[in-house]
């Protein structure tokens, strides 16, 4: 439910829509789209996916208090007698132009739009940390959960009031054509992409394919925009043209040769618990020191994306590395927690053979392998990469790691590992994972990662 008051003719406007009935209203106090909510004074836009079909609920949502219905004009057979309606072509389509109309009703709110392969929430809740130690919790909104797709970007701006001054908004694709509209619904004053990697490329094809899909995330860039990309990835020039009209800010690495970076990032050190890293300003030359409580050098280059756009909305870059020291990564993502006297690292909620190589690289950096087990599993939506990125992920494995415990979940992955030669315990389907954490010995460090359809974390005991 989201409490923001529509009169019918800015819905209208918005929209594009026909009213059909006739209200004896003019405005709407507030927008819900899931029927088991009562909303009084209520907008209900009947949205319809592959699952599910709000229109097949619309006497529900009366009864829970909307008095006005969005429907498709296709399905106005389902429209209850006597209630009023907008009819759109899609409802999807105008959930997001009313979250459009909303967000442009509040001009002094800035909103930042990022995507990528790999590092988007890590990137997003650094945005999130910078910007609510530099203006307030109450002035920044950021995305919750996984609310990044086609719902839940709209959702998130429709979230917006007169408080916020920025917005940090995720935002997610696996298929050609799904950013764009995003792009359009969010009309942001800097877009994001922060990686390009062999992800979903079962849909989009190749990393050039990808390229050309996050690049889509500047379509809708406002005049004067801030674009910020990688300095080197693949694709790059693909994201080089489609930001040229615009403010184009790169960062990377400092080690790195490819690419000429405005906010570069060099990895000190790190460990289980933190990671220390340096921030240098291309422009004044300035440099900032980083410890914050998150491992990894790849998390390292995502908080160099956060500051690359943050600074250039005038945040110093002190105050940039203030906020980053706090920020905090959400569900599944290197969580670490003590069980039966074993640490165990969860990163399981999704993973690719770029995020999955890059976690096997900074657990080298510190973990004793003979007290490691390491629980990996398939990564989905791969397509024809989808052997030839296992492979390459066992065979690293293997390589860094020759005296750790292996756990293999799923056909893919335990395909790969045998394929590679590598030896230990394996399990073959995700099926089995629940009964994986009794086996763990006490006093190992136990990391998992894996795509979110692998279900790993029914292994981390409770």
């Amino acid at each position: 439910m989201f409490s923001v008051t529509f009169s019918i003719r800015n819905l209208l406007i918005a929209t594009g829509g026909k009213l059909v009935g006739t209200p004896d209203f003019q405005s709407v106090s507030a927008i819900f789209t899931d029927t088991r909510e009562t909303v009084p004074d209520s907008l209900f836009v009947a949205l319809a996916g592959e699952r599910f079909d709000a229109h097949d609920y619309l006497n529900e949502a009366v009864k829970q208090g909307a008095k006005l219905l969005c429907i498709e004009e296709a399905k106005a057979d389902k429209l209850p007698a006597g209630v009023p309606a907008i009819l759109v072509p899609s409802t999807v389509r105008a959930f997001q132009d009313i979250a459009h109309f909303h967000r442009i009703t509040l001009p002094d709110v800035k909103v930042i739009l990022l995507t990528g392969s790999c590092g988007k929430t890590s990137t997003k809740e650094a945005l999130r940390a910078i910007f609510e130690h530099a203006l307030g919790v109450e002035h920044v909104l950021a995305t919750e959960a996984n609310t990044n797709n086609q719902i839940g970007v709209p959702q998130n701006l429709l979230r917006l009031n007169k408080m916020h001054r920025i917005a940090i908004i995720e935002a997610g694709t696996n298929h050609h054509g799904e950013l764009e509209p995003l792009s359009r619904c969010a009309e942001p004053d800097a877009a994001i992409v922060v990686s390009i990697g062999a992800c979903h490329l079962e849909f989009l094809g190749s990393l050039s394919g990808v390229a050309m899909e996050k690049s889509k995330i500047f379509s809708h860039l406002r005049e004067n925009g801030i674009a910020v990309i990688p300095a080197n990835c693949s694709g790059h020039e693909i994201l080089e043209e489609a930001v040229r009209s615009f403010r184009r800010v790169q960062f990377g690495f400092e080690d790195d040769p490819a690419g000429m970076k405005d906010i570069s990032v060099q990895y000190r050190s790190g460990s289980l618990n933190q990671s220390e890293f340096t921030l240098k300003c291309a422009e004044t030359g300035e440099k900032v020191v980083v410890r914050w409580p998150i491992p990894g050098r790849h998390q390292a280059g995502n908080a160099a994306a956060a500051a690359a756009a943050a600074v250039n909305f005038g945040i110093p870059l002190k105050t940039i590395a203030e906020g980053l020291v706090q920020t905090r990564l959400p569900g599944m993502r290197m969580r670490i927690a003590e069980h039966n006297g074993s640490r165990w690292i969860n990163d399981a909620y999704n993973a690719s053979p770029d995020s999955m190589i890059a976690s096997l690289n900074w657990l080298a950096g510190f973990a004793d392998q003979a007290h490691l087990t390491l629980i990996l599993g398939d990564m989905g939506e791969l397509g024809a990469a989808s052997e030839p990125g296992h492979r390459a992920v066992c065979k690293l494995a293997g390589i860094l790691f020759p005296s750790a415990d292996f756990v293999f979940v799923g056909d893919k992955m335990t395909d790969a590992a045998q394929k590679e030669g590598l030896s230990g315990r394996m399990f073959h389907c995700a099926a089995d994972a629940a009964g994986i954490a009794d086996t763990i010995l006490p006093g190992r460090i136990v990391f998992l990662k894996a795509s979110r359809s692998t279900g790993l974390e029914v292994i981390e005991p409770k």
